[in-house]
């Protein structure tokens, strides 16, 4: 296994046969190293991978602009956020999360403040990731000396999302406030309020909304027979639950420009049934 770049004391990468770029990163696994000696692999800690050239590039400018205290630790934090993920996370995550956190560095010195109160229902909407994002922040008030404000949670809420499902970050504020403006039409219709984001019912809506979003980003028709008219037993069993469907279905007409089927109708029918009747 050949270095094919020397980024610093502590990062390397390697060219597979494939023609991939891996980046390596172990103490002094660089130093006093050149393009072409063989790599220690015994002092290989971590390994991943950018897919992107751009990335590529922006990662390896990062690594000559930035403090080296700030690139490890950032480093760690997305290693401890893929393994504590769910879902398999993009490698892009460790370019997207040392650009955020250099930033906010740059606004901590400076002592500018960010209104995130746009941000204020991600825990609601994206519970797991919320949990990760918060053990993020203390790793990174304990290995960096700045204080990070847990509020920044929510920004790397966002960063976990994206990395999720390979969007752009745009894609992902927008799936977002669409989630949390159905879930406000639901708890104001059912006078309830989505307080505990523990309940199954509740958790179980809102990944089917960002299911049902996300193939709606990508035109992706769900097409399942509804056999045995259950839609319309469930419509003249729940005609209240019925009215709530179909105020999110224009709301998705008029927000989306994407009108609702019978199947998926049925799919957020029998999702808000069961919160309806455990209120």
């Amino acid at each position: 296994m050949q270095i094919y770049k020397v980024i610093n004391n502590n990062m390397v990468s390697i060219r597979t046969s494939e023609n991939q770029e891996i980046m390596l990163k172990g103490l002094s696994i660089g130093y006093k190293k050149r393009p072409g000696d063989e790599v220690d692999e015994t002092k290989i800690e971590k390994r991943f991978v950018l897919e992107d050239i751009s990335l590529i590039r922006r990662f390896n400018q990062m690594f000559t602009e930035i403090d080296k205290q700030l690139i490890d630790a950032c480093i760690d934090v997305t290693s401890m956020i893929k393994e504590k993920s769910k879902t398999k996370l993009s490698d892009a995550l460790y370019v997207t999360l040392l650009d955020h956190v250099n930033n906010l560095v740059d606004r901590l010195q400076q002592n500018i403040s960010f209104d995130n109160s746009i941000l204020w229902d991600l825990p609601r909407v994206y519970p797991d990731e919320y949990k990760i994002a918060v053990h993020a922040v203390k790793l990174l008030n304990e290995k960096m000396p700045y204080k990070i404000d847990e509020d920044e949670a929510n920004f790397i809420t966002l960063h976990i999302v994206n990395a999720e499902k390979s969007n752009d970050m745009h894609k992902t504020y927008q799936m977002t406030g669409y989630i949390e403006d159905i879930c406000d039409i639901v708890a104001s219709d059912f006078n309830i309020a989505f307080g505990n984001t523990n309940d199954y019912h509740y958790n179980r809506f809102v990944m089917h909304l960002r299911f049902l979003i996300e193939n709606i980003q990508l035109h992706v028709v769900l097409d399942v027979q509804n056999e045995n008219g259950i839609l319309n037993t469930l419509t003249d069993k729940y005609p209240q639950v019925w009215q709530v469907v179909q105020k999110i279905s224009n709301y998705i007409d008029a927000c989306m420009n994407y009108k609702l089927n019978d199947e998926e109708k049925l799919y957020l029918m029998i999702h808000l049934v069961q919160i309806f009747t455990k209120k």
